[in-house]
């Protein structure tokens, strides 16, 4: 198991916010899951670190919906490399 860098995030939704449909529902409007992934990745990328997908959750905070969860750091793959000489 190799040693990976950890930070934890929370992420405002700024577009999606809870809607009041009767007194025992409120409902957000559509949101595209992968989209808000991406926003993430992209202001985490600076840092170097992803989205571990498997840890998000949702957090609803006034009815503003966050999006919660871990980041890894980015590892670069290791190359193997053969020379052979002729």
């Amino acid at each position: 198991m190799s040693k990976t860098s950890t930070i934890g995030f929370s992420y405002k939704v700024e577009s999606v916010t809870l809607q009041t449909i009767d007194d025992t529902l409120r409902t957000t409007s559509g949101f595209i899951t992968r989209d808000i992934i991406d926003a993430i990745n992209e202001k985490l990328k600076g840092k170097n670190f992803k989205v571990d997908e498997s840890s998000i959750r949702p957090k609803y905070v006034a009815d503003q919906l966050f999006i919660e969860g871990f980041a890894v750091e980015i590892k670069e793959p290791k190359t193997v490399g053969f020379l052979s000489g002729r």
